[in-house]
């Protein structure tokens, strides 16, 4: 095989592995989606989640453009996570 053509299937080889993994990550991230009762792919809740790798390898997740009223969701449910973390904090004694 020539230096160029190593030089492909390197690249090739790395680009597959980065997408495989970005696809795992947007299945995974589509399964919490759910669990929250954010269906993707509904064009009112999460119309895009998918995943992409550029051609170093370097894994992406591609996650479209989220409705208004699905972000603030998503900002209300982080808000409750982190004052719950805040008020564990406080409780254990811990000044945060």
């Amino acid at each position: 095989m020539t230096p160029e053509a190593e030089s492909a299937a390197r690249q090739a080889d790395a680009f597959m592995a980065g997408k495989r993994r970005s696809d795992d990550v947007a299945f995974m991230l589509g399964r919490v989606l759910a669990h929250m009762g954010i269906r993707v792919g509904d064009p009112d809740s999460w119309p895009r989640l998918a995943g992409r790798a550029s051609l170093s390898g370097e894994p992406h997740v591609y996650l479209g453009t989220v409705p208004l009223a699905t972000a603030r969701v998503i900002d209300a449910l982080l808000y409750a996570q982190a004052a719950k973390r805040r008020q564990d904090d406080r409780d254990l004694g811990h000044d945060g």
